[in-house]
Protein backbone atom coordinates (compact mmCIF):
# COMPACT_ATOMS: atom_id res chain seq x y z
CA UNK A 1 0.00 0.00 0.00
CA UNK A 2 1.42 3.24 -0.68
CA UNK A 3 0.86 6.65 0.75
CA UNK A 4 -0.07 9.58 -1.28
CA UNK A 5 0.87 12.71 0.62
CA UNK A 6 -1.16 15.55 -0.22
CA UNK A 7 -0.11 19.20 -0.58
CA UNK A 8 -0.70 21.92 2.19
CA UNK A 9 -2.99 24.26 1.26
CA UNK A 10 -1.85 27.61 0.12
CA UNK A 11 -2.31 30.57 2.19
CA UNK A 12 -5.02 32.92 1.41
CA UNK A 13 -3.64 36.21 -0.34
CA UNK A 14 -2.99 39.01 2.19
CA UNK A 15 -4.91 42.43 1.71
CA UNK A 16 -3.29 44.35 -0.70
CA UNK A 17 -1.83 47.77 1.20
CA UNK A 18 -2.75 50.75 0.45
CA UNK A 19 0.77 51.31 -1.97
CA UNK A 20 -0.41 48.20 -3.60
CA UNK A 21 -4.53 48.66 -3.85
CA UNK A 22 -5.69 48.99 -7.42
CA UNK A 23 -8.65 49.12 -10.25
CA UNK A 24 -9.27 45.74 -11.65
CA UNK A 25 -11.66 45.27 -14.66
CA UNK A 26 -14.15 42.75 -15.26
CA UNK A 27 -11.97 40.46 -17.24
CA UNK A 28 -9.64 40.78 -14.06
CA UNK A 29 -12.66 40.26 -11.59
CA UNK A 30 -13.54 37.00 -14.03
CA UNK A 31 -10.83 35.60 -13.96
CA UNK A 32 -10.03 36.00 -10.20
CA UNK A 33 -12.97 34.51 -8.62
CA UNK A 34 -14.45 32.07 -11.07
CA UNK A 35 -17.55 33.61 -11.47
CA UNK A 36 -19.61 34.21 -14.87
CA UNK A 37 -20.35 37.92 -15.50
CA UNK A 38 -24.17 37.21 -14.95
CA UNK A 39 -23.34 35.76 -11.02
CA UNK A 40 -21.60 38.37 -10.74
CA UNK A 41 -23.78 41.24 -11.76
CA UNK A 42 -26.54 38.74 -10.32
CA UNK A 43 -24.45 38.85 -6.75
CA UNK A 44 -23.70 42.70 -6.68
CA UNK A 45 -28.02 43.11 -7.24
CA UNK A 46 -28.34 40.52 -4.28
CA UNK A 47 -25.72 42.26 -1.95
CA UNK A 48 -23.06 39.24 -1.74
CA UNK A 49 -20.80 40.41 -4.07
CA UNK A 50 -19.12 43.40 -3.88
CA UNK A 51 -19.88 46.65 -6.17
CA UNK A 52 -18.01 48.31 -8.49
CA UNK A 53 -16.42 51.65 -8.46
CA UNK A 54 -17.70 54.69 -10.85
CA UNK A 55 -14.36 55.84 -12.38
CA UNK A 56 -15.98 58.01 -15.07
CA UNK A 57 -18.55 58.00 -17.45
CA UNK A 58 -19.72 54.68 -18.28
CA UNK A 59 -16.12 53.48 -17.04
CA UNK A 60 -16.55 51.14 -13.61
CA UNK A 61 -13.65 48.80 -11.29
CA UNK A 62 -13.71 46.80 -9.04
CA UNK A 63 -11.25 47.24 -5.97
CA UNK A 64 -8.83 44.13 -5.86
CA UNK A 65 -8.91 43.84 -1.88
CA UNK A 66 -12.99 43.77 -2.26
CA UNK A 67 -12.67 41.20 -4.78
CA UNK A 68 -10.31 39.23 -2.31
CA UNK A 69 -11.73 39.75 1.01
CA UNK A 70 -14.97 38.20 -0.70
CA UNK A 71 -13.18 35.10 -1.83
CA UNK A 72 -11.63 34.77 1.73
CA UNK A 73 -15.17 34.95 2.78
CA UNK A 74 -16.72 32.05 0.87
CA UNK A 75 -13.25 30.33 2.19
CA UNK A 76 -14.54 30.64 5.59
CA UNK A 77 -18.07 29.94 5.12
CA UNK A 78 -16.90 26.59 3.79
CA UNK A 79 -15.77 25.60 6.89
CA UNK A 80 -18.01 26.78 10.07
CA UNK A 81 -17.30 27.24 13.23
CA UNK A 82 -19.30 24.45 15.53
CA UNK A 83 -20.89 25.47 18.30
CA UNK A 84 -20.40 23.13 21.41
CA UNK A 85 -24.26 22.64 22.54
CA UNK A 86 -24.69 22.16 26.57
CA UNK A 87 -27.09 19.25 27.60
CA UNK A 88 -29.22 21.30 29.78
CA UNK A 89 -30.71 23.23 27.11
CA UNK A 90 -31.99 20.05 25.14
CA UNK A 91 -35.30 18.54 25.74
CA UNK A 92 -35.68 14.68 26.35
CA UNK A 93 -38.51 13.87 23.64
CA UNK A 94 -39.98 10.55 23.46
CA UNK A 95 -41.28 8.45 20.40
CA UNK A 96 -44.60 10.56 20.56
CA UNK A 97 -42.79 13.85 20.33
CA UNK A 98 -43.69 15.10 23.70
CA UNK A 99 -41.02 16.07 26.36
CA UNK A 100 -40.87 13.81 29.25
CA UNK A 101 -39.83 16.07 31.62
CA UNK A 102 -42.84 18.64 31.59
CA UNK A 103 -45.34 15.48 31.01
CA UNK A 104 -48.40 15.15 32.89
CA UNK A 105 -49.21 11.18 34.32
CA UNK A 106 -51.75 10.12 32.21
CA UNK A 107 -55.16 10.21 34.34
Amino acid sequence: MTQVAFPSPPEPPATPTLNEERFIRLAEVLATCGKSRSSVYEGIKDGTFPAPVKLKGRSSAWLKSEILQWMQACVAARHPVPVAIQETSMQRVTATGLNTRNRRPPT
